[in-house]
């Protein structure tokens, strides 16, 4: 399954960025954020859409980041070259992550240009990635949070029962049982 996640400026670029949502959609990419961009409510400048489950500006932003990071690809909107400090930073995120970049336009930044591969559209990327696709990872809570928290609760069950039956002296099954919940709750909980 490919996804993306679509980035760009909200005050200036929000009609762009819907159409590019809509767009994606219809060659049948998932979008993972923002899926449903209409905006429906603001804290001081910050823009929150529908599909974001949360107010919390920190909250919507990490997830978001989480989303760059289990997608195929990062589209950017800068119809006039414009990138903002989030879109910077979104675009910064995914060079960490290691997912592509790609845009219809050339930021105005110099630095950001050697990041975003410019393209001549979205049917464009969504070809080059069909051909040359990654594998996503795997969604953390913060992008699907009922199974990550069900899962979790599985491990925890698993580490309960090993405490509750083990005898004394058996400690191999409980570290074990304790380090496989560990690294679960530390890859789930990454944000």
């Amino acid at each position: 399954m490919l996804t993306v996640t679509v980035s760009g400026s909200f005050h200036r670029h929000l009609a762009a960025i819907y159409m590019a949502v809509g767009e994606f959609r219809e060659a049948g990419i998932t979008v993972l954020s923002p899926s449903d961009p209409r905006v429906i409510d603001h804290i001081g400048e910050f823009l929150f859409v529908a599909s974001d489950r949360v107010r919390s500006i920190r909250l919507v932003q990490d997830r978001h980041l989480q989303c760059i990071g289990a997608s195929t690809f990062l589209w950017l909107v800068a119809p006039d070259g414009y990138v903002g400090p989030s879109a910077a930073m979104e675009i910064g995120f995914a060079i960490s992550a290691k997912t592509p970049v790609f845009s219809s336009n050339t930021p105005d930044d110099c630095t950001l240009r050697q990041y975003v591969k410019t393209i001549p559209s979205i049917k464009h990327a969504v070809s080059r990635v069909r051909t040359h696709s990654r594998t996503t990872h795997t969604p953390n809570l913060l992008i699907d949070p009922a199974g990550p928290i069900r899962e979790s609760f599985i491990h925890l069950d698993r580490l309960n029962n090993s405490f509750s039956n083990a005898h004394i002296g058996e400690t191999s099954r409980v570290e074990s049982e304790l380090q496989t919940t560990k690294q679960f709750l530390t890859d789930v909980f990454d944000f």
